[in-house]
């Protein structure tokens, strides 16, 4: 009974409350990888725990730890009777860890899917109409006065730049942009960005799913800008962004020069970076270290 609680506790907190409270905190602005890692450990620890809870629900009649009395119904399943006296309340539980699971499954996969559908397709678009640019090497050059930067992954990635971002920007401000999609790709932040819009369409009435995703991908936008600050230069980056009003939204599925959480940016630019390992970093980190951890252990 007190793991069926606690396992609930988790998943109200972490699906729920945490979500709500943290979407509009800035405490992690300053370290975007902690404040990404934390949020990924509230979306692992709150479905795992949801699962853990109802699978306690439906398995409270095999009494002993969750892995063996899971083991010990897979093994009934052979006899064709798995629910034969099991109430209804059990049967529910059952029911809706699988739900769950395969919701989790299914999203994961079918957003995959799609992503890599559509990156495929803009890189063939990429390989008729872009050009190498001579001036940078890994670069694909767009001849179009629509003003356009991005980070396009998959198949080694492609840095996308038009001759109308070029014609806004200046020198030092396009290099400072293109260290900024580098930073994607050297973070491999394509990857990251799959599973975060995978469960939105189907459980948004949850606030980790309304929230997760938007406040993930900012901090992605902040860990690619941390990027271009070590590779070129803050004050040229800060001043692009303030241009990014001119900039067309990137094709779906890519990270791009927009006007996303532009004036939040700005202000982290216009202080000094930050120590790797100040106390927020820390507590997150731990805390994030700890949900898992604690997770794991549940299922004993």
């Amino acid at each position: 009974m007190t793991t069926i609680i606690t396992s609930a506790l988790s998943s109200l907190l972490c699906l729920v409350v945490l979500p709500a409270t943290l979407r509009t905190s800035r405490r992690f602005d300053a370290n975007p990888r902690t404040g990404f890692t934390v949020w990924f450990a509230l979306c692992t620890v709150g479905w795992l725990g949801a699962i853990i809870l109802f699978l306690k629900i439906g398995l409270r009649q095999l009494h002993g730890p969750l892995l063996r009395t899971a083991i010990s119904f897979i093994e009934r399943l052979g006899d064709g009777h798995p629910l034969r006296g099991l109430g209804l309340s059990e049967v529910v539980g059952l029911s809706v860890a699988l739900d769950i699971t395969m919701l989790l499954a299914g999203g994961l996969a079918f957003a995959t899917y799609k992503t890599w559908q559509l990156r495929r397709a803009q890189r063939t678009v990429l390989d008729l109409v872009a050009e190498n640019d001579e001036r940078e090497t890994g670069v694909s050059l767009l001849r179009h006065p629509q003003p356009l930067a991005y980070y396009l992954p998959g198949d080694g990635g492609r840095v996308v730049v038009s001759t109308g971002a070029m014609g806004v920007l200046s020198q030092t401000e396009l290099a400072a942009v293109l260290s900024h999609e580098e930073g994607h790709r050297q973070g491999r932040h394509g990857a990251l960005l799959i599973p975060l819009r995978a469960l939105s369409p189907f459980v948004s009435f949850l606030p980790v799913a309304r929230y997760a995703p938007e406040v993930m991908q900012t901090y992605l936008e902040m860990s690619a800008d941390d990027y271009a600050r070590e590779h070129a230069s803050a004050s040229a980056l800060r001043t692009a962004l303030q241009k990014s009003n001119l900039f067309h939204r990137p094709p779906q599925g890519a990270l791009g020069m927009h006007d996303a959480v532009v004036e939040r940016r700005i202000h982290r630019l216009e202080r000094d970076a930050v120590p790797m390992l100040d106390h927020a970093t820390l507590l997150g980190v731990l805390g994030a270290t700890l949900s898992l951890l604690w997770t794991l252990l549940m299922v004993r």
